[in-house]
């Protein structure tokens, strides 16, 4: 069974991936002090800082009998996680050979790696590797030193996550595992699985799990059940399992599964906010409310999750899939009851271009109050009501801000904007970045562009005023400076997603009383599937067309032509 389990940044334990050398020293620190293994403290102070790669400790996984089960219901037992070969020697090159064909413990950690969107198929892929992997006896926890390369990630898709370490951003840690099987806390059958376990033969089995499963196999053909409570995919899964995820029972039982036998293969970075990454695990209840989480093992699924042992690998990407359901694209329902009443996607997606060709750009006014502040302010304030800027209107405030207001009114004159860019850069945006005093210029304004649920739904979509003719117009200004702010816009569309979901609240009653109504609505009324189109897929048919250094704009009204 193939699992894929995730770990929140910032727990109530602590930071659970810190980027070193940078902005998160500090954290590093404090972390050390208060129970880092001194062996890891010692082997990241003899490390060097380097242009060329990156550095992550990572301290999520610890011992279920001490941090209980994670937000998936997956439990790690001790003695699971501390399996070591006899001739474990502590020493990180020596050990990494040792473990190579080690079945189940955190020395197997050695054997995962980084991936983008988890296309962990070949190893040869990965973007970097486990140099350090230690158990932590004071602290019942696993800990880890990640090394992320530059040059990998440019070759394999892992810039955005190359680009935000080097912010000093903390990543939620995503984790690919293996099982032969997983039991039920509340209804496992011990005294059977017990007895399964006692048929171990070192002669014939590589670990007492594989003797379980072979006992369990056994058992079901010969009377067509097995173990109680054990579970060799999920389609095995008990009731407890499927539908009550780390749910507490009155006599303070807790559903989770247990993972005996885990070999780790992915230990990859996922920049999604913690309420989102939340969110991909619940199943949802037409209301709204929290039924249970979703099974690693039905995580991994969906997510299209593969180790070198399989023979296809994953083409969606695990934001993509995150954003889905974070937004309120919800799977298919196994059960009557579990079901939500969406708009269909199809609908959705063809109805945003509609949308973006009847809704009126922001006055220059508007446009002139948000490059008079800084950028990270400007940036996450529009975010956080909900709006998304246009290229051409994130292309007047950048320039403004950088001093080039002369070089923007002459784009503006000749509606020139900059082309799509298959690049990306980091912009820095958060929500600590929402300035109250900003959102008030554009809360009139929401009833036209904001993408939130309250508003959009309600936008009257207009017909599209006919396009003129395209008329090629040359520039002064480099085109690197314009392939420069198409790479940046993609970072700022990046930036909208994370900072978007905590619209609700930001957008507090004490801004405008009409942001009462927004505040207090369900999740499903403020991130509708017309929403979720839209923050995707909003404006990108309003980038100018490059060529032979002439970069133009399609009509009247700014909107662009893509290539």
């Amino acid at each position: 069974m193939l699992k894929l389990s995730h770990f929140r940044s910032q727990t109530d334990f602590g930071i659970s991936a810190i980027p070193l050398f940078g902005k998160a020293d500090a954290e590093f620190e404090k972390c050390a002090s208060s129970g880092l293994l001194p062996d890891v403290v010692r082997y990241i102070e003899n490390l060097r800082p380097r242009q060329d790669a990156q550095y992550v400790l990572v301290n999520a996984l610890g011992a279920g009998e001490f941090y209980g089960s994670n937000i998936n219901g997956d439990h790690f037992p001790e003695p699971s996680l501390i399996h070591i070969p006899p001739d474990w020697s502590g020493v990180p090159p020596v050990d990494k050979v040792i473990s190579k064909n080690w079945p189940y413990g955190f020395p197997t950690f050695y054997n995962a790696y980084p991936y983008a969107h988890h296309r962990n198929k070949d190893p040869k892929r990965a973007f970097g590797e486990v140099e350090l992997a230690t158990w932590n006896e004071n602290m019942r926890r696993v800990e880890l030193v990640t090394r992320v390369d530059h040059d990998k990630c440019q070759q394999f898709g892992g810039t955005g996550v190359w680009d935000r370490l080097r912010l000093g951003q903390y990543p939620d840690v995503s984790m690919g595992t293996k099982v032969p099987f997983d039991t039920c806390s509340i209804c496992l059958d011990w005294a059977k699985y017990r007895e399964a376990l006692a048929t171990f033969d070192p002669k014939k089995h590589v670990h007492p799990g594989q003797a379980a499963l072979l006992y369990h196999k056994e058992l079901v053909q010969r009377t067509g059940k097995g173990i109680r409570g054990l579970s060799v995919t999920r389609n095995d899964y008990c009731e407890h399992a499927k539908t009550m995820m780390n749910r507490i029972f009155p006599d303070g039982r807790k559903v989770w599964v247990y993972n005996d036998f885990p070999r780790f293969f992915d230990i990859s970075f996922v920049f999604i906010g913690a309420d989102k990454t939340a969110k991909v695990m619940l199943f949802i209840f037409h209301n709204g409310k929290t039924f249970s989480v979703k099974p690693s093992a039905v995580v991994a699924e969906e997510q299209g999750v593969r180790d070198s042992e399989q023979e296809t690998e994953k083409t969606a990407s695990i934001e993509e899939e995150l954003l889905k359901s974070a937004f309120g694209k919800i799977a298919k329902p196994k059960r009557a009851e579990i079901k939500k009443d969406v708009v269909p996607s199809q609908f959705a997606g063809k109805a945003v271009p509609l949308l973006t060709r009847s809704e009126p750009d922001l006055p220059e006014k508007v446009l002139d109050a948000l490059a008079g502040v800084p950028l990270r302010n400007a940036l996450s304030t529009a975010s956080g009501v909900g709006m998304v800027l246009r290229p051409r209107e994130f292309q007047r405030i950048v320039m403004i801000r950088m001093g080039l207001r002369p070089e923007a009114d002459e784009l503006d004159e000749k509606k020139i904007v900059f082309p799509r860019s298959e690049e990306e850069e980091p912009v820095e945006m958060g929500r600590d970045f929402f300035l109250e005093r900003l959102a008030k210029l554009l809360i009139p304004l929401l009833a036209f562009r904001s993408a939130l649920g309250p508003a959009i739904e309600r936008r009257v979509v207009l017909p599209r005023e006919a396009d003129e003719e395209k008329v090629a117009q040359a520039t002064s200004i480099s085109s690197d400076l314009l392939d420069k702010l198409g790479a940046a816009y993609n970072g700022y569309r990046r930036g909208v997603l994370d900072i978007v979901a905590h619209s609700q609240t930001l957008l507090s009653p004490s801004l405008d009383r009409g942001m009462l109504k927004m505040a207090s609505a369900s999740a499903d009324q403020v991130f509708t599937p017309l929403t979720v189109a839209y923050l995707k897929e909003a404006f990108l048919d309003e980038f100018g067309v490059s060529g032979q250094g002439v970069v133009t704009c399609k009509d009247s009204t700014w909107r662009g032509a893509s290539p």
